[in-house]
C-alpha cells in the first residue's frame, strides 16, 4: 500500500506520540507499505519552525531528513508526476 503522510502524522511518528493508534503504527512499520512525505509538508514544517510555532530538537534541514531515514519514509517532491506516483495512474 502507498501512504501519503500529512504533516501532523509525520511529526507524531517522529516523536512516537501517543496519538498514533496501534493500527496506524502497524501500517507505518509494515515493510510492504511505502510511506511518503510530501515536500509541501516539509515546507509547512520549515515555515512553522521559522515563525516559532513548531519547536523541534534540530533545525528542519537536519530533523526532517533524519526522521524520514529513521522511519523509512520516502520524499515526495512537489510535481505533477510525483502526485501520480501514489496512484495506479503512473506505475513508476
Amino acid at each position: 500500500m502507498k501512504i501519503l503522510l500529512d504533516t501532523c502524522t509525520f511529526l507524531w511518528i517522529a516523536s512516537d506520540a501517543p496519538e498514533l493508534t496501534v493500527n496506524a503504527r502497524d501500517i507505518f512499520s509494515a515493510p510492504e507499505n511505502r510511506i511518503y512525505l510530501s515536500s509541501v509538508s516539509v515546507w509547512e514544517i520549515a515555515v512553522k519552525y521559522a515563525l516559532g510555532k513548531l519547536p523541534l530538537p534540530e533545525k528542519p534541514p537536519v530533523f526532517v531528513p533524519e526522521q524520514r531515514e529513521l522511519h523509512y519514509i520516502e520524499s515526495l517532491p512537489l510535481s505533477e508526476r510525483a502526485c501520480f506516483r501514489l496512484t495506479a495512474a503512473d506505475s513508476s
